[in-house]
């Protein structure tokens, strides 16, 4: 469990006749506001007009801390960020301004059932008269809706698996069919085409026929036409079905595509999540050090995702350690993955993503060696940072 869920929050109050603005929310707080109540294209925008300067290919992750950190001292950066949450949230804000202490719990209560908690969580810590154990509450909330985002991933994750395969499985029967149709025309194309030319004929051969033998082939030619007519009106029926087919598919694509997006943006908020548990699972808010100390350890992560590297590799470097990777023998050779595990003095392996034969030659490796094996039950930010705050209460 996280240790600031126990710390009672005290956050700097202001006259009642006026809210907070965001260098006077307590600083524990920054990290939380930003992820939850802005998007990456809000933060990136107000980089760009308060003249912030970092690295050209600079991160999500670096764009978030560079705003973090200005959000504690009042400058041209803090006040851009108060003024944008006040103007994007200002119904809220102003539904929350007189209320009472119930009447403040009973918003939060409806804000937490609908899922719209970033302007009520703005506007209840910026509240003059906000109750410090109202407070805690709404921190409290926050923090554990971001353990639901991963879940929420793999839903969507599975949705978009299904829509996918539903798509394909569509197209291809939509395929069959009108290939089937065209074939189907074609052949009546074919009969008709050859009626015409017998009628044609007919007509040339009997043009001197005698009248019974003219009212014959004018019943020849009406049973051609019923059944001309009849071969169009299955040609419309079918025309109209490969046009249903073809609305359907169109639908089906863009379900597929508002999954894709819906995606997306829960994989955006899924990193906003982890970048504020690592600053709740490894920052001692009283003092702004690392709660863990690795004392120069050699920590090797086995596995996972190599777009995550770099946040573990600052993570373990913030803790006074030093950090190496291997993706398990994916694109990088087993032969180093050994070599790295002989200078590694505690490994770490997510159980979620890596082969079943990877992690357990590494786990053999370090019960042969009296190395430390840490096992993950994923392979996210927020699980590392996790069991990195468990070992300094471990080595006790």
């Amino acid at each position: 469990m996280c240790d600031l869920s126990k710390k009672r929050f005290d956050p700097p109050r202001t006259p009642a006749s006026r809210r907070l603005r965001l260098w006077e929310v307590d600083r524990r707080f920054h990290c939380a506001i930003l992820g939850t109540c802005l998007t990456l294209q809000e933060l990136h925008k107000v980089i760009r007009q308060a003249g912030l300067i970092l690295e050209p290919k600079h991160s999500d992750y670096d764009a978030h801390n560079a705003l973090v950190a200005s959000a504690g001292q009042e400058c041209h950066a803090a006040r851009l960020l108060t003024r944008l949450l006040d103007r994007k949230y200002r119904t809220p804000i102003s539904q929350l301004a007189k209320g009472d202490d119930k009447a403040l719990r009973s918003y939060w209560a409806q804000a937490l059932q609908t899922g719209d908690i970033a302007g009520p969580f703005w506007g209840l810590v910026t509240l003059p008269h906000t109750s410090p154990e109202l407070i805690q509450r709404v921190y409290g909330d926050v923090h554990m809706l971001s353990h639901l985002a991963g879940a929420s991933n793999r839903a969507d994750l599975r949705r978009l698996a299904t829509l996918e395969a539903s798509a394909a499985e569509l197209r291809e029967s939509a395929q069959h069919t009108a290939r089937q149709q065209r074939h189907q025309l074609a052949q009546k194309d074919t009969v008709i085409a050859e009626l015409e030319a017998q009628l044609l004929r007919r007509l040339a051969r009997d043009k001197q026929a005698s009248a019974p033998g003219e009212a014959e082939l004018s019943e020849q030619l009406s049973a051609s036409r019923r059944e001309l007519t009849q071969s169009l009106r299955q040609l419309e029926r079918t025309r109209r079905r490969l046009t249903s087919l073809s609305r359907r598919n169109d639908h089906l694509q863009q379900q597929l595509e508002s999954a894709r997006a819906a995606l997306d943006e829960a994989e955006a908020e899924q990193q906003a999540t982890e970048l504020a548990l690592h600053q709740l699972l490894i920052t001692d808010p009283a003092s702004a050090a690392p709660a863990t100390d690795l004392c120069g350890r050699q920590i090797v992560y086995v596995g996972g995702r190599t777009s995550l590297s770099p946040h573990f590799r600052t993570l373990v470097e913030k803790c006074h350690g030093r950090f190496e990777h291997h993706d398990g023998g994916v694109e990088e050779s087993r032969a180093n993955l050994h070599c790295l595990l002989s200078k590694a003095d505690m490994v770490f392996c997510p159980i979620d993503c890596i082969s079943h034969d990877a992690c357990l030659k590494v786990k053999r490796f370090c019960k042969q060696n009296a190395k430390a094996f840490i096992p993950l039950r994923s392979s996210g930010l927020s699980a590392f940072a996790k069991e990195l705050s468990q070992l300094n209460r471990t080595d006790t």
